[in-house]
């Protein structure tokens, strides 16, 4: 019977190979699950941002476009007295128009849409017909979409009725924003320039481009667009969508309730993963050189190897699984090379459970404060809430926050917010855990509390808040929502409660706290 050749690998190359392979692939999974973390974190980061931004952008338009109509309806009342003194009115057309930049040309029509008084003179739009009828009809404030005056403008029509003493309807104040010219809506869009590929647009619901940084777009309708339609049909929010020209986005949209138009903050994913890749190249450059030391190692200690080698280069393969140092522990070693392969393996993974560690717990931290974010306040409500005892949440939020960033520049609203969070935990009991849910929105969560011990702590941080003397802000205050979860109730109308509770604070003058007592009747605290 004829013997077998012999092999030409011997169990020291095999075992090298194998460890080497198991050594590489342990590294390339590690880098893989980091760099898939590092993307959710930043594309949900992305998507937070955008969906801020958007809701601050429209909450200024919507004031913008208030003021307008507060302009015209105090002209109104004017007009309503000499309505029929010519003189008077283009008087009034020329101080409305003079007054600031908020209108671009300004008219008085009658009750039969004719224009009876205009500025500037030289549209020479007196005794023309009024192109939309629409504010006629309706009677009351309105604010138009886009569509091309009789001087040829694009424009959107901004609009008042002028009623006399006895309700009789005369007609209307209105005043026109030229999309293309100068004016306050143009001037707060032209403030929110971003970079790298991201930028802020505006439609009106008719999908009509009211504001973009390419003035080629303005007036262009977008017809099918997954963005557009979110902004027009939702509130608030953020999408991730590929939009009209075929490119991948992430944005942030929000709704202008007196307009029905819409508010479009978006950045490109080829930014987020031109990011991803600028990272990975840097943890690559930090792992590479371990790695590489640790193969030179496994090989020089691999050549005395013998029977452990195999048990050892088996548990190199999961090198990234939480038990994998109690498994290399239990290896036993016989001399000197094998301990000392077995310390490298330790310390490999104690480096690699230390790096996943650290970007668990960074997609599980708010950035700027240091407090949980939302996922983390979520797994531990998962927690608690299978141990079936009352949990109390406290909602708080920083009073006249935009105006301090309005006043002082973003930089100083993080500094605010983060002694905000370090007042917070100063006061909170160890077991609290304190969350940033938004801009300047925070949750504080008890375990196991009652509603009068979660009201107590909230007075305790309402007053150290507003007794703190923060540098350059000064004081602050904050107004606080408290509510119970109890066995059995809904954790997301827990949660809607003490919103409820918050905003009934803020309507009651701010700077106070108001909770849900046992009956459920609201108690207010200040």
């Amino acid at each position: 019977m004829p013997s077998q050749s012999k092999p030409r690998l011997n169990l020291r190359i095999v075992l090298l190979t194998f460890a080497l392979i198991s050594a590489a692939a342990t590294l390339a999974n590690t880098f893989w699950v980091m760099f898939k973390t590092q993307e959710q974190e930043l594309i949900g980061n992305a998507l937070d941002a955008n969906r801020a931004y958007a809701m601050r952008i429209a909450t200024g338009v919507e004031e913008v476009l208030s003021s307008d109509l507060d302009r015209l309806g105090y002209s109104a009342t004017i007009v309503a007295e000499t309505f029929t003194d010519q003189q008077q009115l283009e008087l009034e057309v020329r101080r409305l128009l003079g007054q600031d930049d908020s209108f671009n040309s300004v008219l008085i029509a009658n009750a039969d849409g004719t224009i009876v008084a205009s500025a500037p003179e030289i549209l020479h739009l007196n005794g023309q017909a009024l192109q939309k009828r629409e504010p006629l009809q309706r009677r009351q404030p309105m604010i138009s979409n886009a569509f091309e005056s009789l001087s040829g403008n694009l424009v959107v029509f901004v609009s008042y009725p002028v009623f006399d003493v006895q309700g009789q309807y005369l007609g209307l104040v209105g005043g026109t924003l030229r999309l293309a010219q100068e004016n306050s809506l143009r001037a707060l869009m032209d403030l929110n320039h971003r970079q790298n590929g991201a930028y802020v647009f505006l439609v009106d619901s008719q999908r009509r481009v009211l504001y973009h940084p390419d003035p080629r777009q303005i007036g262009r309708i977008i017809k099918q667009d997954k963005i557009v339609d979110a902004a027009l049909s939702q509130a608030l929010g953020s999408i991730r969508a590929v939009d009209g020209q075929g490119n991948e986005m992430l944005a942030g949209h929000a709704m202008i309730s007196s307009s029905h138009w819409g508010i479009v903050s978006t950045q490109p994913m080829a930014g987020i993963q031109d990011s991803l890749c600028t990272s990975a190249l840097k943890v690559a450059k930090g792992i590479i050189p371990l790695g590489l030391l640790g193969l030179l190692l496994i090989w020089w200690l691999g050549i005395r190897l013998s029977r452990p080698l195999s048990r050892l280069a088996d548990s190199a393969k999961r090198l990234d699984l939480p038990e994998s140092y109690e498994r290399i522990s239990m290896i036993p070693v016989d001399y000197a090379e094998s301990w000392q392969l077995r310390r490298a393996l330790l310390l490999s993974a104690t480096l690699l459970q230390e790096k996943i560690g650290t970007l668990n717990r960074q997609a599980q931290t708010d950035a700027l404060t240091g407090l949980a974010n939302r996922r983390a306040m979520q797994d531990a409500l998962a927690v608690w809430l299978e141990t079936k005892n009352s949990i109390a949440v406290i909602s708080l939020d920083i009073d006249h926050f935009k105006r301090v960033n309005d006043t002082y520049g973003h930089a100083v609203g993080d500094e605010t917010l983060s002694a905000v969070a370090a007042l917070m935990k100063q006061n909170a009991r160890p077991s609290d855990l304190l969350c940033r849910t938004g801009g300047e929105e925070f949750v504080v969560l008890l375990p196991e509390s009652s509603i009068a011990a979660a009201t107590a702590l909230a007075e305790r941080l309402r007053l150290s808040i507003a007794s703190a003397d923060l540098e350059t802000v000064g004081h602050i205050t904050v107004s606080l929502g408290v509510a119970l979860w109890r066995p059995g109730d809904s954790m997301a109308e827990v949660f809607d409660k003490a919103d409820q509770l918050l905003y009934r604070a803020k309507q009651q003058g701010r700077n106070q706290v108001v909770a849900e007592t046992r009956s459920r009747v609201i108690e207010r605290v200040h």
